[in-house]
């Protein structure tokens, strides 16, 4: 059937042309929003610069505290930082789920979109599935950064904003990545046109007039 946001449940091996660059738009976004959650992921959350004393910059990861953000590892963990914070370090365990589940199902629908450019129908529906869980889990991950940045969780646990610190190249990118999950649920949205649909309307013969 066409014209309908989802057509039936087959196979089409040759998807419509028209459609096709609109999947394959699909497919880079996708792509690119996974990529910006692998990227983002072992970047820092929140960054600060004491007193503006020099250039090194210090920051809070999904992993723990680095003195230096340049550096490849951390040198406190998440239980040394926020020992006194037990509600702030539960919510970064939490924030550390959500973003490994974001990074698993934006994959899984970038390798369902690339298969959805030659078998159409049961994977749009797959795509848009893995699109709305995403941008779901993703929308929560960020929530939580937004929480620990703005909200004080007790007398020892002041809330990031007060004490220096400023949101990282994590939570942008992580927003970027969600904006485009959105995006993509829009283009899956669109409808199109079933070229052997068409066919078969045009191979039917006329009726004959009474």
């Amino acid at each position: 059937m066409s014209g309908l946001p989802f057509p039936s449940l087959r196979c089409l091996p040759a998807v419509p042309l028209d459609y096709k660059r609109t999947l394959i738009l699909y497919v880079v976004l996708q792509f690119v929003a996974f990529i910006l959650l692998l990227v983002g992921t072992p970047l820092d959350i929140f960054r600060s610069n004491p007193a503006g004393m020099s250039k090194t910059l210090i920051c809070i990861t999904l992993w723990g505290f680095k003195n230096d953000c340049s550096s490849l590892h951390s040198d406190l963990t998440l239980d040394d930082i926020f020992h006194y914070c037990p509600d702030r370090l539960r919510r970064f365990r939490a924030l550390q789920i959500f973003v490994i589940v974001s990074i698993v199902v934006y994959g899984a629908a970038f390798i369902a979109g690339f298969t959805l450019l030659f078998c159409f129908a049961v994977l749009r529906l797959t795509c848009m599935a893995l699109n709305i869980v995403g941008s779901v889990i993703l929308c929560v991950a960020i929530v939580i950064v937004a929480a620990t940045f703005s909200k004080d969780d007790g007398q020892h646990c002041r809330r990031l904003s007060s004490i220096g610190y400023r949101l990282g190249a994590s939570f942008f990118l992580f927003v970027v990545a969600w904006i485009l999950d959105i995006i993509n649920m829009i283009i899956l949205l669109l409808p199109y046109t079933d070229t052997e649909s068409a066919v078969d309307k045009k191979a039917e013969p006329p009726t004959a007039k009474e």
